[in-house]
């Protein structure tokens, strides 16, 4: 006799093949760690903080559900002295002290290693560090109009040195540092910059973030963390329809 088409058991092999051949689609595109397996009893002990990169703040880590998210892209936005340099500095060091490595592009050789190891209690381990220095630039210049032709140059090697560390991949977390840079120079980019990056990322095991003092782009699954001058932070999310205006965190690390 056959199974009618209503037969539990028949629907549950085909939600079984249905899921299996899910998976396999996405594990050919390394996709495959977006499925949700943290209560899932076929995939008993999944680690789904594999995918995250902690900042190393507790209280922002709280909000970020264990951390920055791996192949996707983020931000880290605010002006300065808000702590926006404190969390990729600690990013960098927790990254570094798990024995990944990571990538620091600077458009305007303005990071300071030497500070940024007095900031963190151990540091950063600066050998598996990645520096990709541009030309030195002080902060009374790059906002100057006259200089926009050196600092847009700066800006689009910058842009074609991630795209090329993160084509090469290996690295757990990789950062481009646009704090500096005019946010109306950045925004002459076109958006389409950043949606390749994406693609490049996708279902990697790196986490890209940019910072910067207003918004740039983050990926659909990635995070903006926005900071105050108060040294307080709020995480808003694409997949959220509340950005967490009600929540305040508060960042022990000094602001940078």
């Amino acid at each position: 006799m056959l199974a009618s088409a209503k037969d539990p058991a028949l629907s549950e092999r085909s939600e079984s093949k249905g899921r299996e051949y899910l998976e396999s689609l996405l594990r050919d595109r390394k996709l495959d760690h977006t499925l949700t397996r943290g209560s899932d009893p076929l995939h008993p002990g999944s680690d789904p903080t594999r995918w995250l990169v902690p900042t190393g703040i507790a209280e922002l880590d709280a909000r970020l559900d264990g951390g920055l998210p791996r192949g996707h892209l983020s931000e880290v936005i605010g002006p300065r002295s808000s702590g926006r340099l404190a969390i990729l500095v600690s990013a960098l060091a927790g990254a570094t002290s798990r024995g990944e490595a990571v990538a620091l592009i600077d458009p305007l050789d303005m990071f300071d290693p030497v500070s940024a190891s007095a900031t963190f209690q151990g540091g950063a381990d600066f050998q598996r560090m990645l520096w990709i220095r541009g030309e030195s630039s002080c902060s009374a210049r790059v906002s100057l109009s006259s200089e926009y032709g050196t600092l847009q140059k700066s800006l689009d090697r910058a842009v074609k040195a991630l795209n090329i560390v993160l084509q090469a991949g290996g690295f757990g977390l990789v950062a481009l540092d646009l704090g500096e840079v005019a946010a109306q120079t950045v925004k002459r980019l076109p958006y389409t910059t950043w949606l390749r990056l994406q693609r490049v990322i996708e279902g990697s095991e790196t986490a890209c973030v940019l910072i910067g003092s207003e918004p740039i782009a983050r990926s659909s699954g990635g995070v903006t963390v926005q900071l105050t001058p108060g040294q307080t932070a709020r995480v808003v999310r694409a997949r959220k329809m509340e950005s967490d205006d009600h929540v305040r965190v508060p960042l022990s690390a000094a602001a940078c």
